[in-house]
């Protein structure tokens, strides 16, 4: 027990008066202390003993009888002080009985360890009954009269056999326990910083100090013991001590726990004990306090339990684990500091559950993606699956509804159960300290993206929180105990959660509607703030916050704030950025459709933005009710400007199905609505829709003019990327007219400007120009690597027509290098994306390539079948020129092979591999 006096001349104690800032309890506040301390280990362990020995003698009701213990404690009015003592005693001896039992149950040598299982229950029938009755109930004897209680107390023979048990148990004490729990059966991902820490352990040659920091699950428990058990940490320090700080409230009881570990008998512990604990450390030896954040938690115990480990790292080496990323001051820490643990690689995952489970399916590979590399979650996902009641899908369907309250093991605590690893992090005492702290925690849950850590971007974000709210504080200690964490990506850095931490605190946490509103004002006015997709200042910022914005407009709209046009206008241009950026998403410009009713403008607006992402996705028939719905609400308001911008999508659309007299009427109409609202950036869109159009005709001459003038009145408007889409243009034009340096030039000044506009779609579409420039200057391998180039950057855009062009020019490209498998898959998988994206057109060309390429394979049923196949098609899109490019290669092929009876093959070609 801590000493409250001064320390003596040869005593050393942690309350000496020569340290002042060391809080120092009194005598009666330690025993309350580790009373209550103990109330709470001793009754769990009577509960599991009595599980594991239910049919042993005695245990049953002895372990009721420290119920009584407790309930008696509170009702003793007289000698408290005593009494409490006495009741601590009884409490402390039933801990170390009741421990011993319990690991005599779980032994794998059971059998042999019967006689000991046999003085234990003995010795705690005699601590429990004797001890409480010769002296606790000795209190409340003299007013209970005659009765058999009385005589049982007085009788001399049993506290003669008490005194002797008494005596044994304080020999006995813990020598049946062990000093170090076993190696983990498993360690992988932690290579590095095992070495690290071994390192240090071996070359410092003073005592190390140590400390393992990180988030609840991490494998900090795991790395240390796997470093206790490592031979040449054996070697350099035979005494190793473990000792668990999880259900240790205060520092007094720490000291405890240690003295157990040293196994100092009960005779020699008295306030003088931490002298004693010193004292007893053999040389060379290692002690590792195992969740120190327990104690350290309560900032109350903070400078006492510092005041320990500095009075324990004089006498021996510390090895302390603890959540989150501080350490406790007044250590002299080991150097180079180890930074926290991080989630482990998918590789490392992986690993882990193929060792201890099997197999990783699809499912299991959600599973392991899910929980963010967390070893716990790992774990726990493999012990569930390896019970057999259930199979990985269904798993994964059960995480999808429940998150980490999946994955528990039928326990409570935090080995067992990763919602109860994070409860203990999110309630600890550290987030009790300030309420506000688990508001803010609630606020980043809704941000799938955590925020940026630029301090400016912090500082305005704070400000946007109501008074009160000291975010900066709040966001520091959120890093302490390892619920936000940094994580850096290129030159950017964020301050994300884990996202089990995430799912957990979305589930569970509430926060106030201030701020909530103060979340959703901060996005909604960035949003509407950078209204310009091809703004640099906008691509800083914007990009990286797209998923918060998405997550924050649709709680709002959830929350029945889409009424707010702010809110709604913010939704419209959150849909043009994702439409900019290749990623289009349509649920949040739905959810403000469903919610806005009084505001047809904006209503039209929102209209017509989800029509642009059907026709991103080549749902044509959706995109002109779209547009049309949004032409007819801006009619109804008399808003000309709009309506002409709904106009030109319309004809955009009508272009796209190929009905091109219809497009030509609707793109002129919306051009005269524009010029009427004098907006000079409309007029350019509908002149080079207009050009679009006869470059499709074959009016080469008209789109030349057409595009030209676009260019200048995008000039006029300042709009880099209405320049650069008509640079491209004219440049087709060229293409069409056989002016292939004038085309290539075109191309390439296009290009620049959409690299400057940050335009993915754009810089596709001119590179795969520039490929079919190459094409036609017979550059076939400079022609491959423009498509391929192109290819990606579709793909990246998510543009199903822009790829399925790339891929059939790159068969083009592979028919005349005679890569003729290479060619048929390109085609066919050509005129499987045209289908997708709607092209009849692109669709028909494909598989007369592809008849081509039967043809020169021989097979010339299959060509024959192919070119009918594409003059069918293009006859349903009433194309001539197609029709009678497929007539004239099945005239072609009668008059070469009038007798052909399939298979045939003709000379000059190779047979394909």
């Amino acid at each position: 027990m801590l000493s409250d006096e001064p320390s003596s001349a040869n005593r050393h104690s942690i309350g000496a008066t020569s340290d002042p800032q060391l809080i120092v309890p009194t005598t009666t506040t330690k025993i309350l202390d580790k009373t209550v301390s103990l109330v709470d280990t001793v009754l769990k362990l009577a509960q599991d003993v009595v599980e594991v020995l239910e049919n042993v003698p005695y245990v049953k009701s002895l372990a009721g009888i420290i119920v009584k213990i407790i309930a008696i404690r509170d009702e003793i009015n007289t000698a408290k002080e005593r009494s409490r003592e006495l009741i601590e005693k009884v409490l402390d001896r039933s801990k170390v009985i009741l421990e011993g039992l319990l690991f005599v149950a779980k032994s794998p040598h059971k059998e042999t360890l019967t006689r000991v299982e046999g003085k234990l229950t003995d010795y705690f029938m005699y601590v429990l009954i004797g001890l409480l009755l010769t002296n606790v109930l000795d209190v409340l004897k003299r007013n209970a009269g005659k009765s058999l209680l009385n005589r049982v107390v007085n009788r001399k023979a049993w506290k003669s056999d008490l005194k002797m048990y008494d005596r044994r148990i304080d020999n006995f004490n813990t020598d049946f326990l062990p000093v170090l729990p076993p190696p983990p059966e498993i360690m992988i991902g932690r290579d590095i910083e095992r070495t690290q820490v071994i390192n240090t352990l071996l070359d410092d040659d003073s005592p190390p100090h140590i400390a393992i920091l990180g988030a609840g699950g991490m494998g900090k428990t795991t790395l240390a013991l796997s470093v206790l058990h490592d031979r040449a940490v054996a070697s350099r320090y035979p005494s190793r001590f473990f000792v668990s700080c999880e259900g240790t409230l205060s520092v007094s009881s720490l000291v405890v726990e240690i003295a157990n570990a040293l196994r100092i008998p009960f005779a020699n512990r008295d306030e003088y004990l931490l002298d004693t604990v010193l004292s007893s450390f053999p040389e060379h030896a290692l002690l590792c306090l195992d969740n120190l954040e327990t104690i350290w938690g309560n900032e109350s115990m903070r400078l006492e339990l510092e005041g320990l480990l500095s009075a324990l790292q004089t006498r021996v080496g510390i090895l302390i684990t603890m959540r989150g990323t501080q350490r406790p001051s007044r250590v002299t820490w080991s150097k180079p500091y180890f930074p926290p643990l991080h989630s482990l690689s998918d590789s490392s995952s992986k690993d882990i559950f193929e060792i201890s489970c099997g197999p990783v399916d699809n499912f299991v590979e959600k599973l392991l993606k899910a929980v963010d590399g967390i070893p716990l979650a790992i774990s726990l996902i493999g012990a569930l699956l390896k019970e057999g009641h259930e199979t990985s899908k269904s798993l994964w369907g059960r995480w999808t509804k429940a998150q980490s309250g999946v994955l528990e093991m039928g326990g409570d605590d935090r080995l067992s159960s990763l919602e109860t690893s994070i409860f203990l992090s999110v309630y600890g005492p550290q987030m009790q300290a300030d309420p506000r702290t688990i508001d803010i925690l609630a606020m980043l849950s809704m941000l799938p993206d955590g925020v940026s850590s630029d301090a400016d971007v912090l500082d305005q974000f704070a400000s946007s929180l109501p008074e009160g709210y000291k975010f900066h504080k709040t966001l520091l200690t959120l890093q302490r105990v390892s619920l936000v964490h940094l994580t850096v990506v290129g030159a950017s850095s964020r301050l994300r959660m884990l996202h089990p931490v995430r799912a957990f605190c979305k589930e569970r946490l509430e926060f106030p509607v201030e701020l909530r509103d103060s979340i959703t004002s901060f996005f909604v006015a960035q949003m509407n703030h950078f209204n310009d997709v091809t703004n640099s200042a906008a691509h800083a910022v914007i990009p990286a916050e797209l998923q918060n914005t998405h997550a924050v407009l649709k709680q709002a709209l959830e929350d029945g704030k889409g009424g707010s046009s702010l809110v709604a206008r913010a939704c419209i241009m959150f849909t043009y950025w994702t439409l900019y950026l290749g990623s289009p998403s349509h649920e949040v410009i739905n959810l403000a459709i469903d919610h806005l009713v009084d505001h047809p403008e904006i209503l039209g607006n929102c209209h017509r933005a989800a029509g642009k992402v059907h026709l991103h996705q080549a749902n044509l028939d959706k995109a002109a009710a779209s547009f049309r719905c949004a032409a007819a609400l801006h009619k109804q308001v008399q808003h000309v400007l709009e309506e002409g911008n709904d106009l030109s999508c319309l004809g955009e659309v009508q272009f796209r199905q190929d009905n091109l007299t219809e497009a030509e009427a609707t793109f002129k109409r919306a051009l005269e609505l524009h010029r009427r609202a004098q907006s000079v950036r409309g007029e350019a869109n509908d002149v080079t829709s207009l050009g679009k159009l006869h470059l499709q005709q074959d009016r080469l001459a008209e789109a030349e003019i057409s595009f030209t003038t676009a260019i200048v009145l995008y000039r006029q408007s300042k709009s880099v990327i209405g320049e650069a889409n008509n640079v491209g243009k004219l440049g087709m034009a060229q293409l069409q007219q056989n002016k292939l340096n004038e085309a290539e030039a075109s191309f390439r000044s296009a290009l620049v400007l959409h690299r400057q506009a940050k335009s993915v779609l754009g810089e596709a579409n001119d590179v795969l120009y520039l490929g079919v420039v190459h094409l036609e200057h017979n550059q076939l391998a400079e022609a491959e690597l423009s498509f391929k180039g192109a290819l990606a950057l579709h793909r990246q855009a998510q543009d199903v027509l822009g790829e399925a062009n790339d891929v059939r020019m790159l068969g083009e490209v592979q028919l005349q290098q005679d890569k003729l498998d290479e060619a048929e898959t390109s085609f066919e998988s050509a005129a499987r994306l045209y289908t997708q994206a709607k092209c009849v057109w692109g669709e028909a060309i494909s598989i007369s390539n592809l008849g081509e390429v039967h043809l020169q394979r021989g097979k010339l049923d299959d060509a024959k079948a192919s070119f009918e196949r594409s003059m069918k098609l293009h006859q349903g899109i009433h194309d001539e020129l197609g029709q009678a490019h497929n007539l004239g290669k099945l005239k072609e092929m009668e008059l070469r092979f009038p007798r052909h009876t399939g298979n045939l093959r003709f000379s000059g070609h190779p047979r394909s591999k």
